[in-house]
C-alpha cells in the first residue's frame, strides 16, 4: 500500500511525538533523583566489602554522616549496613574506610603515622522569622532516622525545619595510639620533633584541614618527615 504525502506526514508527526514522550520520561526520571545532605556523596555508588574473614561482597552503597552508618538501597528501602565489627574495609568511590565500633572512618595516609577522617554532620534548626522581624531558633528534633522493630530501617528525608552542618573530626595514630583533633594547632601539638617543618609546609602551600585534598598532602608530608 503507497501512501500520500499527508498520509506519511501524519505518520512522521506521530513517531516523532512518541520519540518525544519516552526520552522526556527517561530525563525526567533522572533528573528527579536528588541528594540527601547528611549523605557524604551525592549518588550510591557500587563498593565492595572486605570482611575480616576474606571474603568480599559487592553492593551500592553510601554514608551517613549524622548517624555515621553505611547505607544501601534494598528495592527503594534505605538499610543499614549491619555488624561493622566483622568488616574489614569499605571500598566506596575509590575511597577506603574502616570501622571504629559503628561507624566507619576513611583512611587518608597509613605510615609512620596514619590520618584518618571522621565524616560527621550534625543536625541543626532553621532560624525562622518572628513578628518583629527578628530571627528564633525553631524547636526540633536533632535526628530524623527511624528504626522499625529491630530492623534497620532509615528515613533519609530532611524535614524543612533543619538544615545539616559539618562537624568532621580528624584522626591521627602515631605509635599505634589514636588521637583526635579538629585544628591544625592541635596538630602541630601532637608532632613536636616535626612542629616547625610542618607549620612552615602548611603556611608555605597555604593548606586547609578542611579541606580533603589538602588534609591528605598534610598526611604524606608527616610520613617523609618521620621515615
Amino acid at each position: 500500500m503507497r501512501l500520500n504525502y499527508n498520509q506519511i506526514k501524519l505518520c512522521i508527526t506521530i513517531i516523532a511525538s512518541i520519540s518525544f514522550f519516552f526520552s522526556s520520561g527517561i530525563s525526567g526520571q533522572t533528573n528527579s533523583a536528588k541528594p540527601y545532605p547528611q549523605l557524604l556523596f551525592p549518588n550510591f555508588a557500587k563498593s565492595i566489602i572486605k570482611m575480616k574473614s576474606g571474603k568480599t561482597f559487592s553492593t551500592v552503597l553510601n554514608y551517613n554522616m549524622v548517624d555515621e552508618e553505611m547505607v544501601f538501597d534494598q528495592n527503594g528501602v534505605y538499610m543499614v549496613l549491619d555488624k561493622p565489627n566483622e568488616i574489614d574495609t569499605v571500598f566506596l568511590q575509590n575511597r577506603k574506610f574502616i570501622p571504629v565500633e559503628k561507624a566507619f572512618y576513611e583512611v587518608l595516609v597509613t605510615g609512620s603515622v596514619s590520618l584518618y577522617i571522621q565524616h560527621k554532620c550534625r543536625w541543626s534548626a532553621v532560624a525562622s522569622k518572628s513578628a518583629y522581624g527578628m530571627t528564633s531558633q525553631t524547636n526540633a528534633s536533632n535526628s530524623v532516622s527511624t528504626v522499625h522493630s529491630g530492623n534497620q530501617v532509615r528515613n533519609l528525608e530532611v524535614p524543612d525545619n533543619l538544615t545539616v552542618s559539618p562537624a568532621n573530626i580528624y584522626w591521627i595514630k602515631i605509635k599505634n595510639e589514636m588521637h583526635k583533633f579538629t585544628s591544625e594547632r592541635q596538630l602541630l601539638k601532637l608532632l613536636p620533633e616535626i612542629e616547625n617543618d610542618l607549620k612552615d609546609f602548611i603556611k608555605k602551600n597555604n593548606l586547609n584541614l578542611r579541606k580533603d585534598e589538602d588534609a591528605l598532602r598534610i598526611g604524606l608530608f608527616c610520613n617523609q618527615k618521620l621515615k
